[in-house]
């Protein structure tokens, strides 16, 4: 079934916590997982497990009269765990001074220790938001996550970032990233979608303007860029400024300071920018459609977002993500077979913009909590998979030497089910391919994306029926 799954709670183990606060925790959809703080320093200290799940997650410290956490200490938590993971301050009924301390060190929610579930239940509630902030870019697949490494490297310094990528892929979600990996996390992140800029206008809308410079310019106005100060402009489509925004962008770039429309002097300003486009810039100044000085200004680290075909392990971790997203309160839904194979083999020309639409029609016409292969509504006709003659739902674990057999009775989480689902499919259609190239084809997937999940699949005990050539 796929619904809302727990959210891993990892609690300071250093101080024991009662059974009815566990149990709180658990009702109120937390999955409560001890830890020490040294481990969490541990892994915060290496990026790349920085990166993993567990900093995506929820982390609970404690704090007594007895054994106070400072402020300082609470922060240097905070930033030690990233912005990723959700802070809760666990405090003694009376202690108010760790209250404020924890609030003011930065963490996310401070909650008595004899807090009852409805306490809970809202922190859960506001954790889950911040999760889903970062889930919308799934990172499962073997590229995302290396894309996940850069990003967080690129965050934590403080250089211009221009991001690569056909549309739908995610962009602005990365450069969302990018502002909460950085010092800036706490400053605004103002997102400017540069193709819908009025022409007329957008000196004004960028830089700001002062009373009287216009007709209808009644008051001085801050542009973008001053409402950005102390943050992170993200410039969306900046490919498709005109050239005399491009020259003027240029001179805000290199000196930090911003003339507004009818002002005489300039303002500095203190902003990151980050960038985006779906078009090839480098090949745009070459043949002066777009200023190169700008472009290498811009581009100062520039990082390639791979279309979802590309990474085809996100799909199904998106979609099941996308059906938590959009399903109403109580909703339980799931995918049929059929339904998934589809979502596996069809080429995604819209990328994830594509996906989440799919998915949130296939919600509106689903029956009986199913999504069924006839709710998949593709935008793009002509591309439409068939299904594929795959087992009905109840056998959607494939017997191995690790898992038991599909009738075992034990519950599977959503990432067991979704590996199984996409081995089952995997295996079908080798079983009517002639060779790995074909069956890859069939898949919409790279030979060397083949051979790495049939290698996944014997390490599994997972082994296709027939083998190919």
């Amino acid at each position: 079934m796929i619904e809302q799954q727990p959210i891993p709670l990892y609690w300071d183990s250093s101080s024991s916590i009662d059974e009815k606060t566990l149990a709180g925790m658990r009702a109120s959809g937390f999955k409560p997982i001890p830890i020490s703080l040294a481990d969490l320093a541990e892994l915060a200290d290496n990026p790349l497990k920085a990166s993993s799940s567990k900093f995506s997650s929820v982390v609970c410290v404690n704090t007594s009269k007895k054994q106070q956490l400072s402020e300082a200490l609470i922060q240097k938590l905070k930033d030690s765990i990233g912005p990723k993971a959700y802070l809760i301050l666990r405090v003694e009924r009376e202690d108010l001074e760790s209250a404020i301390a924890g609030i003011r060190g930065g963490a996310d929610d401070v909650i008595r220790s004899d807090a009852d579930i409805s306490s809970w239940q809202q922190i859960a509630a506001s954790a889950r938001m911040r999760l889903l902030k970062f889930e919308s870019y799934v990172f499962v697949d073997e590229l995302s996550q290396n894309l996940l490494a850069m990003v967080e490297r690129v965050g934590a310094s403080d250089v211009t970032a221009l991001l690569q990528g056909p549309t739908g892929s995610g962009k602005e979600v990365l450069a969302r990233l990018v502002h909460d990996f950085s010092s800036r996390r706490d400053g605004p992140f103002i997102a400017v979608n540069c193709a819908a800029l009025p022409e007329s206008l957008a000196e004004s809308l960028l830089f700001g303007h002062v009373k009287g410079s216009f007709t209808g310019a009644t008051k001085d106005t801050e542009g973008f860029f001053r409402q950005a100060d102390g943050g992170t402009l993200f410039l969306d489509e900046v490919g498709e400024l005109q050239p005399l925004l491009q020259a003027k962008l240029l001179r805000v770039v290199q000196e930090r300071e911003v003339l507004a429309v009818g002002a005489s002097r300039t303002k500095n300003i203190d902003v990151r920018i980050v960038s985006a486009t779906n078009r090839d810039l480098r090949h745009l100044s070459s043949i002066r459609e777009f200023r190169e000085d700008l472009y290498f200004r811009l581009s100062t680290f520039r990082i390639n977002v791979p279309s979802l075909t590309a990474r085809p392990d996100d799909i199904l971790p998106l979609a099941n993500y996308f059906i938590v997203k959009h399903s109403r309160e109580n909703q339980r839904l799931q995918f049929a077979p059929k339904a998934l194979s589809r979502l596996i083999a069809y080429g995604w020309p819209g990328n994830v913009r594509e996906l989440e639409n799919v998915v949130q029609r296939a919600i509106v016409l689903a029956r009986d909590n199913t999504i069924d292969a006839e709710h998949l509504i593709f935008d793009e006709v002509s591309s439409i998979p068939q299904p594929l003659d795959l087992a009905d739902e109840a056998q959607l674990l494939i017997p191995s030497e690790q898992t038991g057999t599909s009738t075992d009775k034990k519950s599977v989480g959503l990432q067991d089910t979704v590996e199984a689902n996409e081995f089952r499919i995997i295996a079908e259609i080798i079983k009517s391919a002639g060779t790995k190239q074909e069956a890859a084809k069939l898949l919409g997937i790279s030979d060397r994306t083949l051979r790495y999940k049939l290698a996944k699949m014997r390490d599994r005990g997972v082994l296709p029926q027939r083998a190919v050539g």
